[in-house]
């Protein structure tokens, strides 16, 4: 009797600490403040977009997922943002590992999606840009290439302007 409350805690103990793992993990290694790693992606289109080419560029690269209500939702105000941005800035939509393309391109069509979509086949993109792992989550990538800001969760329009509006100022710089 004695064993098997041994084994249910120690059951108990892996179960909570993977489950912590997989809550605070990703803040741990978020890559806030550092420079994007050299990712290549193939966007839904096939063709290649090399993320150290947009160098120079303001990027925001938006994770999201075709079952995600705020991700669908979120889909217009981000075509918008595309949109009133132009070339300053560069915006990617890129769908999670377990999204099914086929969905993710009739979603992308119904929002009227007009930018850049890629579909992470395998995870290695979100792995790779700070272990994202809730959607939607959006990463902010500076002209110099460095991430400067992370939000999981739906966007607020506030920062979204903001971004719009540090890239009309850095293209005036120029």
């Amino acid at each position: 009797m004695r064993r098997d409350h041994l084994i249910i805690a120690l059951t108990l103990a892996i179960a909570g600490g993977a489950a912590l793992w997989w809550t605070v993990a990703p803040s741990w290694h978020s890559r806030v403040g550092t420079h994007v790693p050299a990712v290549e992606m193939t966007l839904l289109s096939g063709r290649h977009i090399d993320l150290a080419e947009l160098r120079g560029r303001m990027v925001l690269i938006d994770f999201w997922a075709p079952d995600c209500a705020p991700c669908v939702d979120e889909l217009a105000e981000l075509q918008a943002l595309s949109q009133r941005a132009g070339a300053r800035v560069a915006l990617i939509g890129v769908a999670m590992a377990y999204s099914d393309p086929d969905v993710v391109r009739a979603v992308a069509a119904r929002a009227g999606v007009t930018f850049p979509l890629v579909w992470d086949r395998r995870g290695t993109i979100a792995d790779e840009l700070g272990g994202v792992r809730v959607t939607p989550t959006n990463l902010f990538i500076g002209v110099d290439g460095r991430i400067d800001g992370r939000i999981e969760g739906r966007l607020p329009e506030s920062l979204s302007l903001q971004f719009i509006n540090e890239a009309a100022l850095g293209a005036k710089r120029q």
